[in-house]
């Protein structure tokens, strides 16, 4: 039988060992550190591996008897163990010497720079002291992103008007304090705001070659006095011919990151003179998104990552088609109150719903909402498909109703 060995299955890394466990593939579990978050360590489904074991260097004889012919980073915390382990095990792998470009943000643009392509001008901070020499060299009318160099989502990310804002941010930062991850700040990235709409371009590397297997865009509002509130993240069509130039783009940025094999998960803003990367990932795209793309492309980013993981062909450039129009909702607060859950027959009447999905809180009943200004303080969110656009503008209306009674319109 063959064994394939999943780092960290968490979040939307632990899609893939039931999917495998079908195609008769036997899969083991590696938790790359102790210091993992409870609300990460709590998705491990311990049935869907043979095994489950917690990493440390006399692991590696051990996981060599399985004879595995991949491992699979299950999400952001797992690139580093994932690729020294592909490289220990002699598996096709994406190199352990450049890792950092895909986990570090100020190494990411590095490589695009130094691969010609549009990139953000960025200055790391690898301690405090720095601080005085960076905000010297800043335009006081000009707008700034402060956000730390290994964090994942929009956690610590901080806009900073001028160099007096930037330095106030950077003094309050969480320096040498555990993120979200349950790693350690490495430190802090300050780099430019780049207007323009955003959008996520999801591809699987073949050895080499990107398959785009979804694109999104995402609509974020001001609300709270925070400009960039997420409203909606929309599915798009991955053979429109507007896209071009952002796939493109996409293709290049991810040869620069050196992804030979899996997913790629990469952000990037249409910006006046085209596309620029803001950051990416050699992992699956978070949260529910792989589940709505099983409803709205084919085939679908989960099963093109798991193809390219066992050393499968990649299918021909254009072949992933959008066959239904998705979009995930997105609650917000705007003043802290209790929550309370929709009764069972407003859950009845959501379900009812010819476009709904699924829809998820991340705050339980009898809790205080946050007040939102960013991802990391959304209350819930919906997601949907359906083949008419009209249909789901009329079923995003119906849900945001429903299950979040108390938002402004």
């Amino acid at each position: 039988m063959k064994t394939v060995l999943i780092v960290d299955p968490f979040s939307t890394g632990k899609l893939y060992a039931p999917l495998l466990n079908a195609r008769g593939v036997e899969c083991v579990a590696v938790i790359s550190t102790p210091q993992l978050p409870e609300h990460f360590t709590r998705d491990l489904i311990a049935e869907n591996f043979r095994d489950v074991f917690a990493w440390e260097k006399n692991l590696l004889n051990t996981l060599k008897t399985f004879a595995p012919i991949a491992v699979i980073a299950g999400c952001e915390t797992a690139i580093y163990l994932t690729d020294y382990l592909t490289e220990k095990l002699g598996i096709r792998g994406n190199s352990p010497n450049t890792s950092e470009l895909r986990r570090n943000k100020f190494c990411m643009q590095l490589a695009l720079k130094q691969q010609g392509l549009a990139n953000i001008a960025s200055q790391p901070l690898g301690s405090p002291e720095r601080i005085a020499e960076v905000v010297a060299s800043l335009d006081e009318s000009s707008t700034y992103v402060v956000k730390p160099l290994n964090s994942a989502a929009t956690e610590g990310v901080v806009f900073a008007q001028g160099g007096n804002e930037v330095e106030a941010a950077l003094k309050n930062a969480a320096w040498q304090q555990t993120n979200d991850l349950g790693e350690l700040n490495l430190g802090f990235i300050v780099q430019p705001f780049i207007a323009g709409p955003e959008y996520v371009v999801d591809m699987v590397a073949f050895a080499g070659t990107y398959i785009v297997a979804s694109v999104c865009k995402y609509t974020k509002i001001a609300r709270n006095g925070s400009m960039f509130v997420y409203d909606r993240l929309d599915t798009l069509d991955p053979n429109a011919e507007s896209l071009k130039p952002l796939l493109e783009y996409a293709r290049q940025a991810a040869a620069a990151l050196r992804i030979e094999i899996g997913p790629i998960h990469m952000e990037i803003i249409w910006a006046e003179d085209g596309p620029v990367m803001i950051e990416a990932g050699s992992r699956l795209h978070g949260g529910i998104a792989p589940l709505l793309f099983q409803q709205t492309y084919a085939p679908d980013l989960l099963s093109l990552a798991m193809e390219s993981y066992l050393g499968n062909a990649g299918p021909s450039a254009g072949t992933v088609s959008q066959i239904n129009h998705g979009r995930i909702g997105f609650f917000s607060s705007d003043q802290q109150r209790t929550f309370q859950a929709p009764s069972s027959q407003v859950i009845q009447s959501v379900m009812e719903d010819e476009a709904y999905c699924g829809h998820r809180y991340f705050i339980e009943p009898g809790q205080t909402t946050p007040v939102t200004i960013d991802f990391a303080t959304c209350p819930g969110l919906f997601w949907i498909r359906h083949s008419s656009p009209q249909q789901l503008e009329i079923s995003s209306a119906n849900l945001r109703k429903k299950l979040w009674p108390n938002a402004k319109p």
